[in-house]
C-alpha cells in the first residue's frame, strides 16, 4: 500500500511539473509572438505612412520612422527566435504549435 502511495505521489508530481513547464513556455513564447505581431503592425503602418508622403516635406521623417520600424521588427523576430531555440522551450513550443517566423515581410 505504501508503495502505491509513493508511486502515485511521484506520478502526480511529474505530471504537475510537466504541466507547469508547458504553461511557462506557452506564456513566454506567446508574449514574444505578440511582440512580433505588434512590431509587424507598426511596420505596416509605417510603410503606409511612407507611401502617403512620397513627394511631400514629411517624406524624410516618414523614411526615418520606417527604418526604425524595420529595426524594431527585426529585433523582435530575433528575440522570438532566441526564445524558441532555448533548449527548455524548443520541444514544448513545437508541440504547442509555435513556429519560426521569417523575415520575408521586411522589404
Amino acid at each position: 500500500m505504501a508503495t502505491m502511495v509513493a508511486y502515485s505521489v511521484a506520478i502526480f508530481s511529474m505530471i504537475a511539473f510537466i504541466a507547469l513547464w508547458f504553461w511557462m513556455v506557452k506564456k513566454e513564447l506567446k508574449a514574444k509572438r505578440n511582440m512580433v505581431g505588434s512590431a509587424k503592425a507598426q511596420l505596416d503602418a509605417s510603410r503606409t505612412q511612407r507611401m502617403k508622403t512620397t513627394d511631400t516635406l514629411e517624406a524624410q521623417k516618414a523614411q526615418e520612422i520606417l527604418v526604425r520600424s524595420i529595426n524594431i521588427y527585426q529585433q523582435s523576430l530575433e528575440l522570438y527566435k532566441k526564445a524558441l531555440h532555448k533548449p527548455w522551450n524548443y520541444l514544448p513550443g513545437l508541440i504547442m504549435g509555435f513556429r519560426f517566423v521569417g523575415k520575408e515581410d521586411i522589404h
